[in-house]
């Protein structure tokens, strides 16, 4: 028996469902934070809201992957992905990589929103906007690519 194999189709849905809020509220976040570049600074506190239940959403989904992995690397992976279908191991192993990368960029984009008032101190907007644009590109690259990889073989 593999850890919390029992739960894996419930994790694997909370997985989806807390990945749809992040989605939401990243990408909202970033249609404030491209507006920072031309001087619209209105909707800061909006934007901090999304951001905080970005990151939260991150954090969770980072770690209901992570309780997912075991059954999905002795059932999935080893039985299916590994034998007939190596390639999308690879892309899986990426898919990490960026997601562990997405991680860390999140706790800086997390910590530098917190000290900075985007209005006032408009000099940091140099390295605050294309992180928010970074940010969403990791999250829509591992979102597509996990559909993807799930459609190929989503469940034993």
């Amino acid at each position: 028996m593999v850890f919390l194999e029992r739960f894996y189709e419930v994790l694997l849905l909370a997985h989806l469902f807390v990945t749809i809020v992040l989605l939401g509220s990243l990408t909202h976040n970033l249609l404030i934070v491209v507006k920072y570049v031309r001087g619209k600074f209105g909707r800061q506190k909006l934007e901090w809201y999304y951001l905080r239940v970005s990151f939260w959403s991150y954090v969770i989904v980072y770690v209901l992957g992570t309780l997912i992995y075991p059954a999905f690397r002795v059932y999935i992976r080893a039985d299916y992905f590994d034998p007939k279908l190596p390639w999308a191991t690879g892309l899986f192993e990426v898919k990490e990589h960026w997601g562990a990368v997405g991680l860390a960029l999140f706790f800086v984009y997390y910590l530098l929103r917190k000290s900075f008032q985007p209005e006032t101190e408009g000099d940091k907007l140099w390295f605050y906007v294309p992180l928010c644009v970074l940010l969403n590109v990791i999250v829509w690259y591992k979102v597509v690519v996990g559909c993807y990889l799930s459609l190929l073989k989503g469940t034993w």
